[in-house]
């Protein structure tokens, strides 16, 4: 290996070294790639005000460990709470919140409770479309026409193709 070889491999070392007294320091792409998002997606969320990196560094971010536990909580969040990144941003502002976490938290779980409602609805009419259609496409289905009538929209005249 060259002398020039060995002095760019040190300068890439020191890089990622943390300065004298700061901790263990993350380059963005390391850390997007640990927890499986895109680097864009971490400077999205440092747009928003949800996250700062710990350092910039020629012109490299820089993430503590708890800038990472971050991330993940933000992560974690979006994918089992199924939270908006607004929601999440009031969530971890703390007493600094319009709302407090607990009725941010509520409000997700009734937002949950209807779109289960929704699946569950949606789940029901195609079973009953499986069991009781088997032979035939379900247009014309007695239940189905008086839920679609009961609604008011289509006039109880007809309005079906071919006449019916």
């Amino acid at each position: 290996m060259t002398q020039s070889a060995r002095e760019t491999d040190a300068r890439k070392t020191d890089a990622r070294r943390p300065a004298e007294g700061e901790p263990d320091l993350v380059p963005i792409d390391e850390v997007a790639r640990r927890l499986g998002l895109r680097a864009s997606a971490i400077r999205y969320y440092e747009e928003r005000g949800l996250l700062r990196p710990s350092a910039r560094r020629a012109g490299r971010r820089w993430y503590s460990p708890a800038d990472i536990r971050r991330l993940a909580i933000i992560g974690y969040w979006q994918r089992t709470g199924q939270m908006s990144l607004d929601e999440i941003g009031e969530i971890l502002a703390g007493p600094a919140a319009i709302r407090g976490w607990a009725q941010i938290v509520q409000e997700r779980i009734e937002a949950l409770r209807l779109q289960a409602e929704q699946v569950n609805a949606a789940r029901e009419h195609l079973e009953h479309v499986l069991s009781h259609h088997h032979d035939s496409a379900p247009d014309g289905c007695r239940h189905y026409e008086s839920l679609i009538y009961a609604t008011g929209q289509v006039p109880e005249s007809g309005g079906r193709e071919g006449g019916t």
